[in-house]
């Protein structure tokens, strides 16, 4: 790869949020021949041709067999392009990390908080105030799956007290993205949807879909990370990234439920 700045993806959710499938899809995107990839993962959960996947044991404490940071050291001397962790668990892989960004190599991994500026608050716990990690920090993607509505839906007149809060929920997002919303939704006078059973889908819904709040690394929130975090939290991080056009969790929910794409209830159940 030409481009050779610091960058440091990172995926957050709970267990069973899709982190996983989200690094496996930008794995994807990026495997060309120009680029040499190379995963550490515990297990490896897909095999992907044209990439080098290596397996890592951190099950075994007695027996120290190996973990995310030794074998991201052994990995780093093969100079690779892209180094895909599965999962930063520890002071030693997340400091292995921002290294490995900040040498010029496009490290992606995943991170156990439920929101994207929550996984600074964590990390700046783990690791302290560290100047580096904010050069090395690009993107925070958080994420949830919802159930998706079977095309046999219904849609149906919210009351009063609903419509009251989805259009608070709206309240603060950019006009771009507000904009992109009128054209399939009449905010102002919207309908929501409800599933409804059938003999293939029983419950209505039919797989799932992923909810995604992507906080851009800008350089209003590079300086809480370089001064003092602690002190600025989580939700003065939140409130920087959405004036700087983030939609939250929540949000981008609300969003989906409006286009039918899921249901109110099922936002508010996962998220």
């Amino acid at each position: 790869m030409s481009d050779r700045r610091p960058i440091l993806i990172v995926i957050v959710g709970p267990t069973g949020s899709g982190k996983s499938t989200t690094l496996y899809s930008i794995i994807n995107a990026l495997n060309t021949t120009e680029r040499k990839i190379i995963t550490l993962e515990d297990p490896i959960e897909y095999g992907i041709t044209g990439i080098s996947q290596i397996p890592v044991n951190t099950t075994n404490d007695q027996k120290q067999l190996e973990n995310f940071a030794d074998g991201l050291r052994s990995v780093l001397r093969l100079d690779p392009d892209v180094v895909m962790i599965g999962e930063i668990r520890d002071i030693d892989t997340a400091r292995t990390a921002i290294q490995a960004s900040i040498t010029g190599h496009l490290v992606l991994s995943s991170f156990h908080a439920n929101t994207a500026a929550a996984a600074f608050s964590r990390m700046v716990d783990m690791i302290g105030i560290n100047p580096i990690f904010s050069s090395a920090i690009r993107l925070v993607i958080a994420q949830r799956l919802v159930r998706r509505l079977d095309a046999n839906k219904t849609a149906y007149e919210p009351d009063a007290a609903t419509k009251n809060y989805v259009k608070s929920i709206l309240q603060g997002i950019p006009e771009n993205a507000l904009a992109t919303l009128r054209q399939s939704v009449d905010i102002d006078n919207f309908k929501l949807y409800k599933p409804v059973a059938s003999e293939e889908n029983p419950f209505g819904y039919k797989g799932r879909m992923a909810i995604m709040e992507q906080m851009v690394v800008t350089p209003d929130i590079q300086a809480y990370l370089r001064g003092d975090a602690i002190n600025a939290g989580a939700e003065i991080i939140e409130q920087t990234a959405r004036d700087n056009g983030m939609l939250t969790l929540l949000q981008k929910g609300v969003i989906a439920a409006l286009r039918g794409e899921t249901t109110l209830q099922e936002v508010n159940r996962v998220i």
